[in-house]
């Protein structure tokens, strides 16, 4: 009997819905449970729910809505149609005395590369919280948290790892890769953000922001905080 409805239960399941996977305009991978025979129009549905949602063009419902500049002066909406920033840390980041020490340095770094200030500043207190020695498990330095690697493409000193300790080279060499992802993903500041966390290999992997719970928090806690820094610099 037990066997009977078990079976009865699961046959009724597989007609109730199907699951799906499809990509945000965001970029951002979701997994959907839908009435059978109805993904195709769900997710029509879904993509222009979520172009309404970032003002995307009427015209274009479905085109990915360039949300993002980040150049001086550049327009920032910080609202997203995705899961929330983590509050309490972008609260902490916010009101952190650090800032204040880097911001002659950021300033510089943000007028030879063209990157906002207010951005640099975002990714240094995520990446680092102003700790200028800061070193990531994964062997990561400094403010801008870089790898030796990918920062030896923009340093010029014998000793990379030891230059990365100043804080003016690291910001210089962070702001000169940034740039050179934001140019890569021109309008699309959040696939630049997922680049500078999880490299630019798992973006064009997974063709938008890779469906990594760090890399996604990432993302969400950088913008939320250009917002915050965009709002008083």
């Amino acid at each position: 009997m037990a066997a009977c409805i078990a079976l009865a239960f699961a046959a009724t399941a597989a007609q109730a819905g199907e699951r799906y996977r499809y990509k945000d305009p965001f970029g951002v991978w979701r997994t959907m449970t839908v009435a059978k025979g109805m993904a195709k129009y769900y997710k029509r549905a879904q993509v222009r729910a979520y172009g309404r949602a970032a003002g995307a063009d009427a015209r274009c419902p479905d085109c990915p809505r360039r949300y993002l500049t980040a150049g001086p002066g550049g327009k920032i909406t910080a609202a997203m149609a995705y899961e929330q920033a983590d509050d309490a840390r972008v609260d902490a980041l916010t009101a952190h005395r650090g800032l204040d020490d880097y911001r002659v340095v950021i300033a510089k770094a943000a007028a030879d590369y063209g990157v906002d200030s207010a951005l640099l500043g975002a990714v240094i207190a995520i990446e680092s919280g102003f700790r200028k020695d800061a070193r990531s498990p994964k062997g990561a330095l400094g403010l801008m948290q870089l790898m030796p690697t990918t920062a030896a493409a923009w340093v010029s000193a014998p000793d990379v790892e030891r230059a990365l300790v100043d804080p003016a080279i690291n910001i210089s060499a962070g702001s000169r890769h940034l740039r050179s992802l934001i140019d890569q993903y021109p309008g699309r500041l959040d696939l630049a953000l997922a680049a500078y966390n999880a490299g630019q290999g798992a973006v064009q992997k997974y063709d938008g922001i890779p469906p990594y719970a760090e890399t996604q928090q990432y993302v969400r806690d950088v913008i939320a905080l250009y917002a915050r820094y965009k709002a008083d610099w």
